[in-house]
């Protein structure tokens, strides 16, 4: 066979298997493979039906928005023009009661009025103006002698209402005098006198009582070196009853050992938040904590105070180990509170986040201070309230 009849037989398969079609909607012609169905239709015209559809969608929304813009339109008119029906309907109101009242006052009679104008007050005249000279009496000996029998007279009279006795010097008080310095000049007046009599003005000593009552409960929030930086959201609402007390590297001895130094003067049942253990949960074992606890319990029972435990924190940069330790350390101190009468309060679940502590894992950060100090905030908030 020779390649001429090759040919012949390629082309008579390639007619019997490759057929034109033509398009119905475009009535472009194509080469398939197979026979079409009925109606056959070319993949760009089924692109474009697509787009018209989508577009006849679009002018559908368009149309809805714009009657619904209409209808917006014009309830707002409606309610605009009943709100302007009211006000001009206010302005008659008010109109006729000034008519009549004006009517009332000038016998029905309308009155006119203008823009009124300032009326300039009118100077008196020199010659109106009486001068007189008020230290005319003491050029002459006469009003000099007869001033000063009259403040002699009114010394007399302080002297003799005064509970302080003949002979004794006279002290003189003003309101702007404190109760203390009042109380200090009268011990020495009566030192000086050598009476022995223990003075006191009416008056004095409810002031020195109420001053004393008065005072607010003071509040002392005293731990280790997480506490650094919170000074500022805690002791913002009361800053002369509030004290921050930062012991860096405080153990739980430490802070049982400075106590009552800090606590010096703090008045009657003051507010003492403690936050610390952290330090010892590395260094000492879950019984030698325990016991140092307690001691400290006792040494605040001796102080009758209100007493809150603030919980320890977590520490990143440790393992899972130490974790576990400090959340059995914090659910036995919660039963201990309880037992003796303490408060506690835990922040394990707050402090989740490792960006709420610095790079070295033990420390916090800005947020993680400002976090705490809000929580110690409002914990104090409550506390007081």
């Amino acid at each position: 066979m020779t390649d001429s009849e090759v040919a012949v037989g390629v082309t008579h398969v390639a007619d019997d298997t490759m057929k034109m079609t033509g398009c119905g909607s475009c009535g472009m012609y194509m080469i398939l493979e197979r026979a079409p169905g009925k109606s056959f239709v070319c993949m760009k015209c089924r692109l474009i039906e697509l787009m018209e559809e989508k577009i006849r969608g679009l002018e559908m929304q368009v149309e809805s928005l714009v009657e619904f813009r209409k209808g917006f339109e014009q309830i707002m008119e409606q309610r605009h023009e009943v709100s302007e029906g009211k006000s001009s309907d206010l302005q008659m109101e008010a109109g006729l009661g000034n008519s009549e009242g004006r009517l009332g006052e000038e016998s029905g009679q309308w009155k006119h009025v203008t823009k009124r104008t300032r009326q300039r007050k009118r100077r008196a005249s020199e010659g109106e103006i009486e001068l007189q000279n008020r230290f005319a009496e003491l050029e002459n000996e006469e009003g000099a002698q007869q001033v000063v029998t009259e403040g002699d007279r009114a010394r007399k009279k302080r002297r003799a209402v005064s509970p302080i006795g003949k002979g004794e010097e006279l002290m003189e008080i003003t309101p702007n005098m404190s109760p203390r310095r009042i109380q200090d000049g009268l011990k020495r007046i009566t030192r000086e006198n050598g009476n022995g009599k223990n003075l006191q003005l009416e008056g004095t000593g409810d002031r020195l009582e109420n001053s004393t009552v008065t005072r607010k409960r003071q509040v002392y929030v005293i731990g280790d070196s997480l506490l650094r930086r919170i000074d500022r959201p805690v002791t913002r609402a009361d800053p002369e009853n509030r004290r921050v007390c930062c012991l860096p590297g405080a153990k739980i001895r430490d802070v049982d050992l400075r106590l009552k130094r800090i606590l010096k003067g703090a008045g009657k049942n003051p507010l003492i938040i403690l936050h610390v253990g952290t330090n010892d949960t590395a260094r000492f074992s879950l019984e030698s904590i325990k016991g140092d606890y307690a001691r400290l319990g006792r040494t605040l029972k001796e102080i009758e105070a209100q007493v809150i435990f603030s919980g320890i924190l977590s520490v990143p940069r440790e393992g899972q180990q130490r974790c576990d330790k400090i959340m059995t350390i914090n659910r036995w101190l919660r039963q201990w509170c309880y037992k003796e009468g303490f408060g506690m309060y835990g922040h394990w679940e707050a402090f989740m986040d490792r960006g709420q502590f610095s790079r070295d894992g033990l420390h916090l950060s800005r947020e993680g201070n400002r976090l705490l100090g809000w929580r110690l905030a409002q914990l104090i908030k409550r506390a007081l309230n």
